[in-house]
């Protein structure tokens, strides 16, 4: 498991434990990986149409996806040293910085070229920045430590048990 976790987080050992579980962590990589895919397939399509915006968009999504591949798969541009060293750098970045990437890169070809295929690439894009951003709020308390951060005062007093009423007629 170690061997898959140095592959997939190269800078792992580095990175001190934020409290995120280590599926959000996977599942935001592999929804990373196929977005940056699927960003490129429909970016692809969206070039193919005849108006100059929409080819702009296509090509601002494909270079969207193909950004989000070096980011969130730097194992398939580890043979080029300065693609390395950048995909390296935003490896230690925290998670609400690429929430903001990925929703910001995401916008662009909704304003110029409003289709289905530049929607739906688009909202795959955003979709991984939204599920980064769920990491910026880490772990939540286990059920006996909520129990014990309880307060043991109740909400509300009975004015009646205190004897307020006979004092104040």
């Amino acid at each position: 498991m170690d061997a898959v976790k140095n592959f997939v987080f190269p800078n792992a050992a580095s990175q001190p434990d934020d409290g995120v579980a280590w599926w959000l962590k996977y599942a935001c990589k592999a929804a990373g990986i196929l977005s940056g895919i699927g960003a490129m397939m429909f970016g692809v399509m969206v070039v193919l149409s005849p108006f100059p915006t929409c080819i702009i968009a296509g090509v601002w999504q494909i270079c969207a996806g193909f950004i989000m591949i070096v980011f969130e798969a730097p194992f398939c541009c580890s043979f080029i040293e300065p693609v390395r060293k950048f995909s390296d750098f935003i490896e230690t970045r925290p998670p609400w910085q690429k929430t903001i990437l990925y929703v910001v890169i995401a916008l662009p070809p909704l304003f110029l070229c409003l289709g289905f295929s530049s929607l739906l690439g688009s909202a795959m894009l955003g979709g991984t920045g939204v599920l980064y951003g769920t990491q910026v709020f880490g772990k939540k308390g286990s059920q006996p430590q909520a129990a014990t951060q309880q307060n043991t005062e109740p909400d509300e007093k009975n004015i009646l048990d205190e004897g307020e009423w006979g004092a104040n007629p």
